[in-house]
């Protein structure tokens, strides 16, 4: 008989044997911190902060480790990498400079864009008006009167067919005489 293949166990080299679960966490989240994955605090607690810390290692890593869980096989993946790992990301206002962040300063007259970029800033040009007297400003015109807009614009409801120059409706009678066409309405017999 050969003997059965032993169950793949995770790695407990790091830890003693009696790490818990939460001491695993802080140890994986301080590992973490170190390759510059992690900015937040090693508190412990296996948050979605904590696993996208753990998806960016894997990614510029090139490695596979699970996320879901902090474990002891993840964290001897994160000791054996000697150096930083994760990309060095700085706030607004600052820039890398080797390993760590320094503060963007802008020459006299720029200003730090939305890009994190030195710009220029714009002088306002000043708006050239040409010096008038009352004698030189052009006279003001009085305003024209309004014309009544029924004389103006005649509404298409007076001359449409079924309405009397009045513009109420036609009756039947008024129908009958032949006060339904435009011709007739406005020869002023209808009414």
């Amino acid at each position: 008989m050969t003997p059965a293949p032993a169950k793949e166990t995770p790695n407990l080299a790091a830890l003693s044997s009696g790490a818990t679960q939460a001491e695993v966490t802080k140890s994986v989240q301080a590992e973490l911190r170190r390759v510059g994955c992690l900015s937040a605090a090693a508190d412990g607690n296996w948050n979605t902060t904590s696993q996208r810390s753990l998806t960016l290692f894997n990614r510029y890593a090139k490695t596979s480790v699970d996320t879901k869980l902090a474990s002891t096989d993840a964290l001897d993946t994160i000791k054996s990498k000697s150096s930083r790992v994760c990309p060095l990301v700085c706030e607004h206002g600052y820039k890398v400079d080797g390993d760590s962040c320094v503060r963007i300063t802008c020459a006299a007259g720029s200003f730090l864009n939305d890009d994190n970029e030195c710009e220029k800033r714009r002088e306002k040009k000043p708006v050239a008006r040409r010096d008038t007297d009352e004698r030189d400003a052009a006279p003001v015109r009085p305003a024209r009167p309004r014309l009544d807009a029924s004389i103006a614009r005649p509404s298409r409801l007076l001359n449409s067919p079924g309405m009397g120059q009045s513009g109420r409706p036609l009756t039947g009678q008024e129908r009958e005489v032949g006060c339904n066409s435009y011709g007739a309405i406005m020869s002023g017999k209808c009414p």
